[in-house]
């Protein structure tokens, strides 16, 4: 229980207009906020020029551990522009890779599912052009986009037990079109149980995607062999490479990547994949998924378990870093130099408010799966200016606020893409089990 309030202190906004950073109801983009010049803030959003330079640091309790990370240096600028086109048209098939040690190439291609209208949790309304289409501002969507109202779940460190299955009937309230499971399944190398529990909620066929964890190595190719019978079962889906250790999936038009990244496999062999399949996918949604992760980018005391070379391509390719291993939720705001502590790894702009697109993303932790919940660790990260909303045993940062009086809940981060008509337009929540929103922010693809 605790009763503090600040606001971290805020970088000068670099083409959108500012605000205090407190938590707002979503109003959901239009088209019309967007221009090439910069933002315009919805008027429902409550937004205005404000001075956001008051700073402040957590008091909350210390877990420092023993095996501290390295000082980040500035990383190197590595990585490209996108290429090529994904094809998600045609028959289901299955082919051998050619170089590697992974699994087969699986396309499972058939007609893509129309993804749920808004939830409860999205109040903009979908928009639709005088010529039929839905494009924003009178166009065609682009090829490239995802469906429209796509909803994806993200979810870590799981575990079995009540928790776990109380996250996936959120999955279902929600109506979320997929899962991405960060890492760590059940804790108890024992793919055939986590493979049961899940599918006495969720169902045998329901679109699950997954990366290796550092709990699930011993088990990995039961795992594996479960993962991949799914996604032989899910409509127009696609993963290249070793799955869940080293691939390349589309799915409803997002393409993600599954790294196992400091779990299994070279730190090289690993950052060669990100950039090549990152220069190679023209999708303009993308998203880089691993398990470990940075304790720079995570609320408790892990070390440096990744690259500040992978994560520096994800940011110059605008693919949004999603991880687990930390178990708690930890948003940062939009980043523009990640690697660089000193510059705060380039954060900027609102907490509420994010841009990706080359050069800029934002990094979040989702390890509230089920197995259990840490606390925030002020000794380490109590003066970083870089977040924007903490969810964690002891301490709750909601877009720039303290939040004050609550007992922390397992949960899941969602993310609607292409919405309100706009394909540029994402919306992002962290909802817990017992339905309280944890989070709330909008993204804008630039």
């Amino acid at each position: 229980m605790h009763s503090r309030h600040f606001l971290l202190g805020l970088p000068a906004c670099l083409g959108i207009a500012c605000s205090s950073g407190a938590g707002t109801e979503h109003s959901g983009f239009s088209s019309a906020t967007l221009s090439a010049s910069g933002y315009t803030a919805p008027a429902t959003m409550g937004l205005t020029e404000a001075d956001t330079s008051s700073s402040g640091s957590s008091s909350g309790g210390s877990n420092v551990g023993t095996d501290g990370g390295t000082t980040a240096e500035p990383a190197p600028t590595t990585g490209g522009a996108s290429t090529t086109t994904g094809n998600l048209s045609g028959a289901f098939e299955t082919s051998d890779l050619t170089t590697g040690g992974g699994v087969p190439t699986t396309t499972n291609e058939g007609p893509a599912t129309t993804g749920p209208g808004p939830d409860e949790t999205t109040t903009g309304t979908t928009g639709t052009t005088g010529d039929g289409t839905t494009g924003g501002q009178g166009k065609p969507p682009p090829d490239n986009a995802t469906d429209e109202n796509l909803l994806v779940a993200l979810i870590g460190d799981q575990g079995t037990g009540s928790d776990t299955k109380a996250v996936y009937d959120l999955l279902l309230s929600e109506k979320a079109d997929m899962v991405l499971i960060l890492g760590d399944f059940d804790y108890g190398d024992d793919p055939d149980a986590w493979a049961s529990e899940m599918e006495s909620v969720l169902g045998d066929s329901f679109p699950v995607f997954g990366v290796i964890g550092n709990h699930d190595t011993d088990a990995w190719s039961g795992y594996q062999d479960k993962l991949q019978a799914r996604l032989a079962k899910i409509p127009g889906a696609t993963c290249e490479g070793d799955l869940g250790v080293k691939s390349s999936c589309t799915y409803r038009g997002l393409h993600f990547v599954l790294s196992g990244l400091g779990t299994k496999g070279s730190d090289g062999d690993h950052e060669k994949h990100i950039a090549q399949v990152l220069a190679a996918d023209d999708h303009l949604w993308s998203l880089c998924t691993f398990h470990k992760n940075q304790r720079d980018l995570q609320a408790g005391d892990k070390p440096d378990d990744l690259t500040w070379e992978a994560l520096q391509t994800c940011q110059n390719d605008g693919s949004i870093i999603a991880m687990g291993h930390e178990h708690s939720y930890a948003r940062t705001r939009t980043l523009t130099d990640v690697g660089n502590k000193g510059a705060a790894h380039g954060a900027t702009g609102m907490p509420e408010l994010l841009e990706v697109g080359p050069g800029r993303t934002f990094s979040v932790v989702s390890g509230l799966g089920g197995k259990s919940i840490r606390d925030w660790d002020s000794g380490l990260h109590g003066d970083e200016t870089w977040w924007a909303s903490v969810y964690t045993g002891n301490y709750w940062l909601k877009n720039g606020v303290e939040e004050e009086n609550f007992e922390a809940e397992h949960g899941a981060l969602f993310l609607r893409f292409y919405v309100d008509g706009d394909p540029n337009a994402a919306h992002g929540y962290f909802k817990n089990i017992k339905g309280d929103l944890i989070d709330e922010f909008d993204i804008v693809h630039k």
